[in-house]
């Protein structure tokens, strides 16, 4: 329970719950994609109708048609979901139809304190917040313990000595030193990786007055540098021009990549069951700093949001407050009893550096803990689809072909302020 944490409110009831079971009784429709976190909530949906009366109906859909869901229910102005979780990204453009949570917040005195400040900013909009956290992820880089032992090489902490680590032990191993993701055609996934190297440079995508800054110098420094693995050193595995993320977590674990910078999702998928790794070989760090003193790394979050067409929305409120609770992801978080529901994602600073916690998962919610304090909020904003669909194209072609850096920034820029020009922040 909360006061049990440390983290009580000023009331009988935990987790912010309004005490006396007001909304018994009712049925609260929630839309989210298919996850293993998300399986063994339903598993303990029990606790919740126990605390308030209230039964919680989870609703699949498919990550790849969850954005097209939340807007198709929107403009047909049905109130068939009362919650609905989305990628923080999709945030600004989903505003319109989400319900502000900063008052409902604020009159229940739910503590918004114990989250990374990168996942409050990754649930908010020019300064509203829309949704909580409930899932979360941190960036990590992962390398092979054993085959760094063979090159004699230390795990790095920039990102000029990650290149150096990954030739040295590919020269040693015959091995890839690193694993990229520069294709496109999923979600954008190419940009992620991008810009740590943006924000690790300074550089920024649009400046304060909505202007494209991302082909200053800063900005082509910083492309240079992502790209460097493939085209300048010849370290990342050939590969790379076509990997999406799930292609690169892949190349890790099936041996043929030495490195690979993903978020922590990935950690059981490279010791599980399809990893032709043993544990003991996987090791994990924060994502290296820059030669410039500048530590950058991307938090990631998808918030669960109350749909502003339902007509439950103080009981959708009570849900969520449950869904979001320290508590149930350290439950779930420490309990590997089944493969189907096992799980490493908690999204609570308290439950970052839980002792139990860490001990069920090799010390993985530490190391994010430390990559999650100096991590950013992707991009907000409600151009960003069009935007990234741009940039996406445009990374993937300067890895697969090459060119002058300078140039295709430029034409990017281009085509990117138009599309915010057409729509303004």
């Amino acid at each position: 329970m909360i006061a049990m944490t440390g983290r009580g409110f000023a009331q009988s009831t935990p987790y912010a719950l309004k005490p006396g079971k007001p909304y018994a009784g009712t049925t609260v429709n929630v839309m989210l994609p298919n996850a293993g976190q998300y399986r063994a909530q339903k598993k303990r949906l029990a606790e919740l109708e126990e605390l308030t009366g209230i039964t919680a109906v989870h609703n699949y859909v498919p990550y790849g048609q969850l954005l097209d869901k939340i807007t198709a229910e929107a403009m047909a102005g049905s109130d068939a979901y009362d919650l609905v979780t989305y990628q923080d990204t999709w945030g600004p453009s989903l505003s319109p139809y989400l319900e502000p949570l900063d008052a409902m917040v604020a009159a229940d005195k739910f503590d918004m304190s114990d989250y990374p400040q990168v996942f409050v900013d990754c649930s908010a909009y020019k300064g509203t917040l829309y949704g909580l956290p409930v899932r979360g992820q941190a960036q990590l880089l992962f390398y092979r313990k054993d085959l760094f032992e063979q090159a004699g090489v230390q795990p790095p902490k920039t990102m000029a000595e990650l290149v150096t680590a990954a030739k040295a032990v590919q020269d040693k191993t015959g091995v890839a030193g690193i694993a990229m993701d520069y294709g496109k055609g999923n979600g954008f996934q190419n940009l992620f990786s991008w810009m740590n190297f943006m924000y690790g440079h300074e550089a920024s995508l649009l400046d304060a007055q909505s202007k494209v800054a991302f082909n200053d110098e800063k900005g082509i420094a910083a492309t240079t540098e992502y790209l460097a693995p493939l085209l300048t050193h010849k370290v990342a595995n050939p590969g790379s021009i076509q990997f999406v993320e799930g292609d690169k977590v892949s190349s890790f674990a099936q041996g043929n990549s030495a490195m690979v910078m993903v978020w922590w999702w990935g950690y059981s998928t490279l010791i599980g069951p399809r990893s032709t790794l043993k544990p003991e070989q996987v090791g994990f760090v924060a994502v290296p700093g820059f030669d410039n003193g500048t530590k950058s790394a991307i938090g990631q979050c998808m918030p669960f949001a109350i749909s502003k067409l339902s007509k439950k929305k103080e009981a959708a409120f009570e849900v969520l407050k449950w869904m979001a609770n320290p508590d149930l992801e350290v439950a779930v978080a420490t309990d590997k009893s089944d493969p189907d529901t096992n799980e490493i994602i908690v999204v609570h600073n308290s439950s970052l550096q839980n002792a139990e916690v860490n001990k069920a998962n090799n010390g993985l919610q530490a190391v994010g803990y430390e990559s999650l304090q100096v991590a950013r909020a992707m991009p907000m904003m409600k151009t960003w689809p069009q935007a990234a669909s741009v940039l996406e194209a445009t990374i993937s072609d300067l890895a697969a072909k090459g060119g002058d850096v300078k140039a295709a920034l430029d034409a990017a820029a281009t085509q990117v302020q138009r599309i915010v020009d057409r729509s303004p922040e």
